[in-house]
């Protein structure tokens, strides 16, 4: 199993660190070991054990960070979700028009997906081991994407003003498929699907953004 990033990783010897800054270093190796075993393994057969030899880290260490392995995975989830969404965001608001920040998107979606296909692994497949509070953390994701569209969808029509908004649920259509393709991506894993998985997000968007306006009401 390979180490969590050398970025993460505390410096040898005596260090000025101070206490926080250290336990900063140790949850965000710990986060990384998480992802990477989950990813690997699958939840259930991952343990406590697991995870501090990936991270270099105590059990003590572990347990001052974390009550278990579920709320560790639980933050592991919540972390890499809002850092896609929020760098995902970022990139679009670069772009100068609603169409060609969904083009963006989509790139930094699936670059993304290329990079971290282990990790991507287990927020979108393990997830669901939790049950109830998987699904719960699951479904905070989903709205936090859904936001994403809606917000697209008023800034097109802020360039457009007649075209109505999209009917009820498009929102949560177009990320559950999203979230689909990019899993179908992954377990494929060749260049090809990826490719794929690129220009079938962008169009599932642009239907669900555009599709409507050939829909009689």
């Amino acid at each position: 199993m390979p180490h969590v990033t050398e970025h993460r990783r505390l410096p040898k010897g005596p260090h000025n660190l101070s206490r926080d800054e250290v336990a900063g270093t140790q949850r965000a190796r710990l986060i990384d070991a998480v992802l990477e075993n989950v990813g690997r393994r699958g939840y259930v057969a991952t343990t406590v054990g697991h995870l501090t030899a990936t991270a270099g880290v105590s059990r003590t260490s572990f347990y001052e960070q974390f009550s278990g392995k579920q709320d560790a995975f639980l933050a592991a989830y919540r972390e890499i979700t809002s850092e896609f969404i929020t760098h995902g965001v970022a990139a679009g608001a670069k772009a100068a028009t609603p169409l060609d920040a969904v083009a963006v998107c989509c790139d930094f979606l699936v670059d993304y997906v290329r990079r971290r296909p282990t990790a991507v692994r287990a927020v979108l497949l393990e997830i669901y081991a939790l049950g109830d509070a998987g699904l719960e953390a699951r479904e905070n994701t989903l709205r936090a994407g859904e936001a994403v569209f809606d917000r697209t969808a008023e800034w097109l029509r802020a360039t457009d003003p007649a075209l109505p908004s999209p009917p009820p649920f498009t929102a949560r259509t177009v990320v559950a498929a999203t979230i689909e393709l990019i899993t179908q991506a992954i377990w494929i894993g060749t260049e090809d699907a990826y490719g794929q998985a690129r220009e079938a997000v962008r169009y599932t968007w642009l239907l669900g953004l555009l599709g409507h306006r050939s829909v009689e009401p």
